[in-house]
């Protein structure tokens, strides 16, 4: 193999394989909790611990050309707010912080390092012949087909500091590789090298880029995208809807759901953006997307009936979590309607009317306009109940008293309830009649609810998890392995419709 006057070299990588660990019972769910403590400290806390100054330089979307159809990146040296942050979000992890500041370790090393030094790929020595030049950033893009298989280009921009021994541990990684099944080739740009599939696709990534890139506003929307979200992000995904669609090859397309999708809610009448952003706060860590000029494809741009998905926090404050949705009267009551008049191709209307629903109306009457579940009671006996918002609370009473007489469940208590009027039908006792007593105290009064759902007013669909109670009492046979897990206090999600849908998922800590 040979080098060009770009510097770029093709190489083979072998396949990559993780290993899984099993565990069972409680230790498993342990496992796991303990894991997303790590990944969240790690991604965020240390961006502050590895740099104690405010981010710059040049960003991937500056190399990377306008023509990208998916664009995402991940920032380990943003700005100095999110870096502060950043800071006083780790310092909630105190074992993970002392970890990240070792000498022996990085969230660097961790991220963006591990793409070099696996074991069974290109047989790098991190501290040897990667982190001489490894940057803060990493960008990966999809891009147009540059060659006549019609299948999208996809690209990595990993920043570096050092072009000499950049080159020098790829050129030892290509002579580490044997056995390749996959080619892989790289070029040189302003402060980044650029990973594709092969050298020329990724030296002509970089020569468009160099005439058109992503983030110039002459030629791209994209940061005025990001700049929608409203803070700083230190990890953006951006996607062109419409150049994302017509990139799934067709083969592949008619053997999806998306391919049988016709008239206002086929995915190839959309056009428009979607862009999704990760930032740090002191207390909490936050995802928020959004969809910017969305026009076709009803089912993309479509709101819910009602527009606030406020019921949830009428439900008791010690509750392990709650979902609320709006619409599902309508949209149920639309369903039923359209599948009679086309023959009920699925089959459900059997089971409908079994349960005594007859009409559109009966299912628009039972679900009304909001609809909302809660799981309460504890671990080993856990309670549930279902809450709606309804015009026509007896009417309710009827469809769902006629359904359950048909299928009867046991323990299950239903009534109408006031404030908002609706019904609600609850298996045990506790939550229940926590539900119906208004004097208890509610997930609105609730700060630690209240934190991580700050969009609940304009929500058409929501969704609550108390961590704090949930870990405590699933850890209780193991309190040392808690430890890690004692900071998640909530977690919230927050969603809406419209021409500009839009949603947040809020993680925060104690």
């Amino acid at each position: 193999m040979s080098f060009n006057n770009e510097g770029e070299r093709s190489v083979y990588l072998r396949d990559i394989e993780d290993d899984a660990i099993s565990s069972r019972g409680s230790r498993k769910w342990i496992g796991a909790a303990v894991a997303v403590a790590v990944v969240a400290a790690l991604a965020t806390g240390g961006m502050a611990l590895l740099n104690a100054l405010g981010g710059g330089g040049a960003q991937p979307e500056d190399v990377f050309p306008n023509s990208a159809i998916v664009f995402a990146k991940l920032d380990l040296n943003p700005s100095a707010g999110q870096k502060l942050a950043a800071y006083r979000f780790a310092s909630r992890f105190p074992k993970v912080k002392d970890k990240v500041t070792s000498q022996d370790t990085s969230v660097k090393e961790s991220i963006f390092g591990s793409i070099f030094t696996s074991s069974t790929s290109w047989g790098l020595d991190y501290k040897k012949d990667v982190e001489p030049w490894l940057g803060d950033r990493i960008g990966v893009g999809v891009f147009p087909a540059m060659d006549g298989d019609n299948k999208p280009e996809m690209a990595l921009a990993i920043a570096i500091t050092d072009e000499n021994a950049a080159k020098a541990a790829l050129d030892k990684a290509i002579a580490h590789a044997t056995g390749k099944v996959q080619m892989v080739g790289y070029a040189f740009a302003d402060g980044y090298v650029v990973v594709s599939d092969t050298g020329a696709h990724a030296t002509a990534l970089v020569a468009a880029g160099k005439v058109s890139p992503l983030a110039l506003p002459a030629w791209s929307t994209y940061s005025d995208d990001v700049k929608s979200l409203g803070s700083d992000q230190v990890g953006v995904v951006w996607a062109d809807v419409a150049a994302a669609y017509k990139a799934i090859p067709k083969g592949q397309l008619m053997n999806s759901p998306l391919g049988q999708l016709q008239g206002s809610s086929d995915p190839k009448n959309a056009t428009g953006r979607f862009v999704m952003g990760l930032h740090v706060d002191p207390s909490f860590l936050e995802m928020t997307g959004k969809g910017i000029d969305l026009k076709g494809a009803g089912s993309l741009t479509t709101a819910g009936g009602a527009s606030q998905a406020g019921l949830m926090a009428s439900f008791p404050s010690d509750v392990f979590g709650a979902a609320s949705a709006t619409g599902l009267g309508k949209a149920g009551g639309a369903l039923f309607t359209g599948l009679t008049n086309k023959g009920d191709p699925i089959g459900v209307m059997p089971l409908l009317r079994h349960l005594g629903i007859e009409s559109g109306e009966q299912v628009e009457a039972l679900l009304g306009s909001e609809t909302g579940v809660v799981v309460g009671g504890t671990i080993e006996n856990p309670e549930y109940a279902v809450r709606t918002r309804v015009s026509d609370p007896e009417a309710a009473l009827v469809v769902a008293r006629k359904a359950l007489a048909v299928v009867p469940v046991p323990g299950l208590t239903i009534g109408k309830i006031t404030d908002p009027d609706g019904i609600v039908a609850g298996v045990g006792s506790g939550l229940t009649a926590s539900i119906f007593n208004r004097a208890g105290s509610k997930l609105g009064g609730n700060e630690a609810f209240r934190e991580v759902m700050p969009d609940l007013g304009t929500a058409s669909f929501a969704a609550y998890v108390n961590l704090a109670r949930f870990t405590s009492l699933l850890t209780k046979d193991h309190p040392k392995d808690a430890e890690p897990l004692k900071p998640f206090n909530a977690l919230g999600l927050t969603a809406a419709g419209g021409a500009e849908p839009s949603f947040r998922l809020r993680l925060s800590v104690r």
